[in-house]
């Protein structure tokens, strides 16, 4: 599995202290250069549209919370372990885009479908829900790469492709890593259940499910699965709208995640 950087660890760490002080948090992020400079530059974006400028990351704590500051960081260190190289079947630029509109989707949803004022958790919930397929790509990207196609080829769930060639699911794969990454339970859930919502679900894994139908929908990005799922029941029961409402809610998307790219890459 791949290694998660120390600093990031960190953060959790400190962060799920019911106790921890927010000077400690600033402390841990400070002494990370890279993921300093990032998650400045990712507060400044017009995805945030502070009404000032944000100069360190006391004053990011102080504007958004240490919540959102949290995930932020655990964002920022998770983008960095991607796989440098693309495998033919699916580009690691396009799952990037795939991965930050369905964490942009997710984070609308809570606010303006389950109401919620601190959303950053979906944000991150939507980020991550497929980075299992990312290990896939890393350690087996010519045995992946077919069972995209075959997936394609049979218009097939690439979920229940992966369960029958490879005995495990991304889903489960990701879930994996994220428990190796000491990752929240409920995030940990999120990932291993997103594949295979339904009534029972938890919210997050929920709106990480509905988040991705509505990006593949819109065609933003690519995660190399050819079945999107029909949510349309779920979607009206759970947030009292349609598929076709969040989309129109969200045509400023592309222009939301070509931000974000900058901000994170």
């Amino acid at each position: 599995m791949p290694a998660f950087p120390e600093s990031a660890h960190r953060v959790i760490e400190i962060s799920s202290d019911f106790n921890c002080s927010p000077k400690d948090l600033v402390r841990v992020i400070e002494r990370d250069p890279v993921m300093t400079i990032k998650l400045l530059k990712l507060v400044n974006s017009p995805f945030f549209a502070l009404s000032r400028s944000i100069s360190s990351v006391q004053h990011a704590l102080v504007y958004l919370g240490l919540n959102t500051v949290k995930n932020l960081a655990v964002s920022i260190a998770t983008v960095a372990t991607l796989p440098r190289r693309s495998i033919p079947e699916l580009s690691m630029s396009e799952f990037l885009t795939y991965s930050l509109a369905t964490a942009s989707v997710a984070q609308w949803i809570a606010k303006h479908g389950l109401n919620l004022r601190d959303t950053s958790d979906y944000f991150v919930g939507g980020l991550l829900h497929d980075f299992g397929k990312a290990v896939f790509i890393q350690f087996e990207p010519i045995a992946y790469g077919k069972l995209i196609l075959e997936a394609k080829e049979k218009n097939r769930s690439l979920t229940s492709i992966e369960t029958a060639r490879m005995g495990v699911s991304s889903a489960e794969v990701g879930a994996m890593l994220a428990e190796k990454w000491t990752l929240p339970a409920e995030l940990v859930n999120c990932i291993r259940m997103h594949a295979n919502c339904n009534e029972e679900s938890s919210d997050l894994a929920l709106t990480a499910a509905i988040a991705s139908t509505i990006v593949r929908t819109m065609q933003l990005g690519e995660n190399g699965d050819p079945y999107i799922h029909d949510f349309s029941k779920l979607i009206r029961k759970r947030l009292g709208c349609n598929q076709e409402d969040v989309i129109s809610a969200m045509q400023g998307l592309p222009e939301e995640v070509n931000t974000l790219k900058g901000a994170v890459n």
